[in-house]
């Protein structure tokens, strides 16, 4: 009758017309009425409404949640099960060894420096090639002043090298300076390196640029670094340096280039210098063959030779 009704108002027309009693009445026909339920066999049925306290959980945790940490923590620990505990355990101890790791290595790491590889072509004695020196001629000693009688020492007053590697780059540094700027070669004979290798410098039998009126009669020994005592940062000497540097010195006497009896001078007992510093001016003390060049202060090269008084 309703479908009549709405049919009939639906034709012709674009408005819909609701009898809502007719609806009503015809809805109260159709919904069934049931007076009664049987159940068998079943305990998990529940007819009519059934409400669910939870009021008690939601307030037990927030009874939680103001107790202290450490009770807090223990009140989780209780309400979980064996595995869940062994869980968070094996996390905080991992969680404690990557703590333990990544403060030692942060503190103690810095302090241990790896270990320098240091290689050379020889173990204490490097040729110019060896340092890939320049190629530069320069003037041989006058043979009247071979063998040479003197061996002043000076220091270079620049930088310090540890390796064979800085040590040559330095020289060619020192050498590109010289050969730029001055015109000529690198001035020593030798140098001693910090790492405590000779390293040749114009080599045997060749004219020095270190110590003024005493080049074309003398061997020149520098040594690498800054050893003035009395600046607040200076080089220091070692027993291998001076135990290298008196085995060349007597290389050059078993193959004639210097007199047995020569005489090692510092620079600044010849000339109006500071060089070689004062720590290597002690070491040199120390040595046989030390001088501290009042026979040889205020004296040429033909002087000290003996040719002229």
């Amino acid at each position: 009758m309703v479908e009549d009704k709405m049919a009939k108002a639906n034709t012709g027309s674009e408005v819909i017309i609701f009898d809502e009693k007719a609806m009503v009445a015809h809805a109260a026909r159709e919904m069934p009425n049931i007076a009664s339920v049987h159940v068998s066999k079943s305990s998990k049925v529940h007819i009519g409404p059934k409400i669910v306290a939870v009021s008690q959980t939601v307030e037990n945790k927030e009874m939680i949640k103001d107790l202290p940490l450490p009770k807090y923590i223990w009140t989780l620990l209780k309400n979980t099960n064996k595995t869940e505990r062994l869980s968070c355990l094996a996390a905080m101890v991992a969680l404690a060894v990557c703590i333990t790791l990544i403060i030692f290595y942060t503190v103690y790491g810095k302090n241990k420096e790896e270990p320098v590889l240091d290689t050379a072509p020889h173990e204490w004695k490097i040729s110019r090639d060896m340092w890939l020196a320049q190629e530069h001629l320069e003037n041989s000693l006058p043979d009247e002043f071979k063998p040479v009688k003197l061996v002043v020492v000076q220091h270079t007053a620049g930088s310090e090298c540890y390796t064979f590697d800085t040590c040559a780059t330095e020289l060619r540094n020192l050498q590109g300076y010289f050969l730029t700027n001055l015109r000529y070669d690198i001035p020593y004979t030798f140098l001693i390196g910090n790492d405590g290798r000779v390293y040749e410098g114009r080599g045997w039998n060749q004219e020095g640029a270190h110590t003024y009126g005493y080049n074309r009669c003398s061997v020149g020994i520098g040594f690498m670094g800054d050893y003035r005592g009395e600046m607040a940062v200076h080089t220091k000497v070692t027993p291998k340096q001076i135990q290298n540097m008196m085995q060349i010195l007597q290389e050059g006497v078993n193959k004639g280039y210097i007199v047995p009896d020569y005489s090692i001078v510092a620079a600044l007992d010849l000339r109006p210098t500071k060089s070689p510093g004062s720590i290597i001016y002690k070491a040199l003390q120390q040595l046989d063959h030390f001088d501290n060049g009042t026979q040889f202060a205020n004296r040429n090269c033909s002087q000290i030779h003996g040719y002229i008084k």
